[in-house]
């Protein structure tokens, strides 16, 4: 005996195995060096390889740090794409790292994307790494890992914010994933790990009081840098009656902020706040174009 599946089901299955063979392999890897190292200079890319439909703009900063914009030529990310994005800043290098554009992840028809981030910080190195949100439509899949090594002295700023469906048309999520691991090491010790699943009726299970009570959107900030801990009274008066919920906390010289809130331009005005505050120079333009 056997069960045999729906006419849709078995639509999918031979839809994903038509579409299997032109899913995305690609990323980008970019380093950037500062020629003066710790003593200053002005930061330049120094090596860049781009593939699957990503590059990489260099729009003119007229300041000592460089801007660097992640272009996604392909418009999105489907369930069975490979993506690798390897960022090293150099000795005494300072970088801003932006999306141009949101990210969407499409609905998948069974794998998921994967999405591999590492992320490397010299001696006296600074990165802002400031993408624009990624927006999961109904039936995403994704999977994402960010490995971070940083130097003793290195500073980073690192925003990951979620949209969870098409809120401007009123999508609702129905079954899908999202998988996010984090791990953070400071001179090769382990100071930051975290991850967070949600896999299966994603609307139903983001209502839930204890996970997200409604929420529609949910962001993380992660700032590590040897003055972190003394930021967070400051960054929680920068927040003060922000139009989203946040919860900031600082320890073992790493500041974090989590921000959930059921209107995604809510949360995206928590994100600006606390990085103006801990940043000091303006957004990149592609946030405010």
């Amino acid at each position: 005996m056997f069960a045999a599946g729906s006419r849709s089901d078995v639509a999918d299955a031979a839809s994903a195995r038509a579409l299997g063979a032109i899913r995305v392999a690609g990323g980008i890897r970019a380093a950037f060096a500062a020629p003066g190292g710790l003593a200053g200079g002005m930061t330049a890319l120094s090596d860049l390889s781009e593939r699957g439909g990503y590059r990489l703009g260099l729009p003119s900063t007229f300041a000592l740090h460089a801007e660097a914009v992640q272009v996604n030529t392909g418009g999105g990310v489907v369930g069975g794409d490979r993506l690798g994005f390897e960022l090293a800043v150099g000795r005494g290098a300072d970088v801003v790292y932006a999306t141009q554009a949101a990210e969407r992840i499409y609905r998948s028809l069974g794998p998921a994307a994967e999405i591999d981030i590492h992320i490397s910080l010299g001696a006296g190195a600074r990165l802002e790494w400031l993408p624009q949100q990624t927006i999961l439509y109904s039936g995403a899949r994704l999977k994402r890992r960010f490995e971070i090594d940083l130097a003793a002295d290195s500073r980073l700023l690192m925003v990951e914010t979620l949209t969870f469906g098409r809120s401007a048309s009123g999508e609702v999520l129905g079954q899908g994933l999202i998988h996010d691991v984090w791990r953070a090491r400071r001179d090769e010790r382990l100071v930051y790990a975290d991850a967070m699943r949600i896999d299966g009726d994603i609307a139903k299970l983001m209502a839930r009081p204890a996970i997200g009570d409604g929420a529609r959107a949910a962001g993380v900030l992660l700032y590590m840098a040897p003055d972190a801990e003394e930021q967070l009274d400051a960054v929680r008066a920068a927040l003060d009656r922000a139009p989203c919920e946040f919860g900031a906390s600082a320890w073992n010289g790493l500041l974090a902020v989590r921000f959930l809130g059921a209107d995604p331009a809510g949360v995206r005005n928590g994100v600006i706040r606390a990085v103006e505050r801990l940043s000091g120079r303006p957004l990149p333009r592609v946030w405010t174009s």
